[in-house]
């Protein structure tokens, strides 16, 4: 059935383009097949999307035609559903952003007959006004959000859509083209017993399997059930029913043959394995990691090494951690291959995109490939002819897909909220990338063999403890001050970084030149520093402020291969040459875990964040 590629609203009035939106990222589960386990289905889906932050969450479920609703205030983690059993289900993992945090604000909101349920993720930018419309055509609010006014739309275009088997996605494209910003809509239509999806900026993946069809916000909570994924793209919709799926393009309405793509995690990677939580897991994975770049992805380096022989100027650019890996790329790059190039935080790479085009190469770097800033970026860049590179962890994901070269960086499932693993891969990769440039990354595959080894030793040994034991002195400190300089600069950045956002501590990272530049004024006696002193160029020159910092009081946690009398405590870190800078990240990362755990916090769900930002 053809969608009509237009309609007129004249009442809505027009719909403004170009326009962005906060886009929240919360998580989407569905399914509808022949099983009867829907409501336990969707729910452990729910569970497996606790990592992307959330407040409350909600389950719709169909009985005897009618919507059945549990919806919550609070964590699901322990959450057991009353719902009856059920062959079609959508859940949902809200932030609040429209409205408080209620149960009545919590997805699925209903339209007026209580035919449908509807999720979403995003802002609707434009929905004061389509709220005000609506209303004063009849229809009644339950909630504050700006979610229930989509329920309200696709329930008009539903009367004013003809009957036919794609009568439900139809419907959901006329509401889906009348909104304004980034969101991704799932909607359960009880008469017909079918789900559809649509989506601009938020994922959203679907699941094959030979019982039904699956739909989730991001496939590892698929993992369980099918490897077999199609990733939803830009302006694309979906109808799923007991007997299959179909894609749509949202802009013309027709059909699309849709990609399916088998992914290579398995679900067990996606598991705790024993660990108490996901961060310690994935600390624990690193040395495996770094061992799979340097045994599979030299000719992943070597691809890369020649886009940026290629290039006329290359430019590296990432978001958070992200940006702490790229930033460390700059120095490895001018380091090991005497080369000069650029580096970008994502969110102010795209206010430089004038002077972007044919000739230029960008090397995006992102765990998800979801993060808006990367991605609007990168879509400015190309629009002016710049190539892009991307250094990603989710295969199928929407850096994936928009790169013109793509570094998958083969890390496995990262479910806690810091990103740890993708990290030291992301390092390993350009640490690569950097020796491929002047024909040595067999040189390269031998020091990331000695960083992975130097790891391994440091979580199993004594100085895991002492780290521990770092953090019993500490964890009541409101500040902690890191320095670096070299690549041990970002380092720095990054550490300080995994301190604050895990244990809430008051933590800042600091190029160690800019002590003198107004920062040591922050010392006071026993204000913890932590001093990355490898043994390189820098090391005098670090090891010089770490003494002006010990002479006003502050207590020196130095990380180094050799002890020195600046240090009140000290981490030893072997030389593993270039790699260092892989094995140093790896103390950092613990402490904030155990400055967490001190302080009663969870360690895979820190306060107010969540995984993968889509937020501007």
């Amino acid at each position: 059935m053809s969608i009509p590629t237009s309609r007129s609203h004249p009442d809505l009035g027009p719909r403004r383009t170009g326009l962005v939106a906060s886009v929240p990222m919360c998580g989407i589960f569905g399914y509808v097949g022949s099983r009867q386990d829907a409501p336990w289905l969707v729910l452990d889906g729910l569970k497996k999307l606790e990592y992307r932050g959330y407040d409350s969450w909600g389950i719709a479920v169909k009985q005897c035609d009618q919507v059945q609703l549990e919806k919550r205030i609070g964590k699901i983690g322990d959450a057991q559903t009353t719902l009856p059993p059920s062959g079609i289900g959508l859940g949902h993992t809200r932030w609040a952003t429209h409205g408080g945090v209620t149960d009545e604000n919590a997805h699925p909101h209903l339209d007026c007959a209580g035919r449908l349920a509807i999720i979403h993720n995003g802002i609707v930018s434009n929905f004061a006004e389509l709220r005000r419309t609506l209303s004063d055509r009849g229809h009644t609010f339950r909630s504050e959000t700006d979610t229930e006014t989509i329920a309200h739309l696709v329930e008009e275009e539903l009367a004013r859509t003809e009957d036919g088997p794609d009568r439900l996605v139809c419907a959901l494209i006329d509401a889906f083209r009348q909104l304004e910003g980034l969101n991704a809509v799932a909607v359960l239509d009880v008469t017909s017993g079918h789900l559809a999806a649509a989506k601009s900026g938020s994922p959203l993946t679907l699941g094959w399997t030979d019982d039904g069809a699956l739909l989730a916000s991001d496939y590892s909570a698929l993992l369980e059930h099918t490897r077999k994924m199609t990733f939803l793209d830009e302006n694309q919709a979906a109808l799923l029913t007991p007997n299959g799926m179909r894609v749509y393009d949202v802009q013309t309405g027709q059909t699309i043959v849709p990609v399916i793509t088998e992914v290579a995690w398995q679900a067990e990677a996606a598991n705790l394995g024993g660990f108490p939580d996901f961060l310690s897991k994935e600390i624990h994975e690193q040395p495996t990691v770094v061992r799979q770049i340097a045994r599979d992805k030299a000719p992943d380096a070597d691809s890369l090494a020649r886009a940026i022989v290629q290039a006329r100027e290359t430019h590296l650019v990432g978001c958070g951690t992200a940006a702490h890996a790229a930033l460390v790329g700059q120095y490895l790059l001018a380091r090991v291959a005497g080369l000069r190039v650029s580096f970008a935080n994502g969110s102010e790479f795209g206010y430089l995109e004038r002077f972007l085009g044919p000739g230029a190469l960008a090397v995006a770097h992102s765990q998800s490939g979801e993060t808006i800033d990367i991605l609007e970026s990168m879509r400015a860049a190309k629009a002016r002819g710049t190539t892009l590179a991307a250094l990603v962890n989710v295969e199928g994901s929407s850096l994936y897909r928009l790169a013109d070269q793509t570094v998958l960086l083969g890390a496995g499932p990262e479910r806690s909220v810091l990103a740890t693993k993708s990290f030291t891969a992301m390092l390993a990769m350009l640490l690569l990338t950097a020796h491929a440039l002047v024909d040595r990354i067999g040189e390269a595959t031998a020091l990331l063999e000695r960083a992975a080894t130097e790891i391994e030793a440091l979580l199993a040994d004594w100085r895991r403890d002492l780290i521990r034991q770092i953090a019993e002195r500490i964890y009541c400190q409101e500040h902690l001050f890191v320095i670096g300089r070299g690549p041990s600069y970002p380092l720095a950045l990054e550490a300080a970084l995994k301190v604050k956002e895990v244990s809430y501590v008051h933590a800042e990272g600091f190029a160690g030149g800019e002590l003198k530049h107004g920062v040591i004024a922050l010392i006071e006696p026993g204000t913890p520093c932590l001093v990355l002193a490898p043994n390189d160029e820098t090391h005098a020159d670090i090891m010089s402020g770490a003494m002006e910092i010990k002479a006003r009081g502050g207590m020196i946690i130095g990380v180094s291969p050799e002890p020195d009398p600046a240090f009140d405590h000290h981490i030893p870190v072997a030389d593993v040459g270039e790699a260092t800078v892989i094995a140093q990240a790896v103390p950092a990362q613990l402490l904030g875990y155990y400055l967490a755990l001190l302080r009663g916090h969870d360690p895979d769900k820190p306060r107010n964040l969540a995984k993968s930002v889509t937020v501007k």
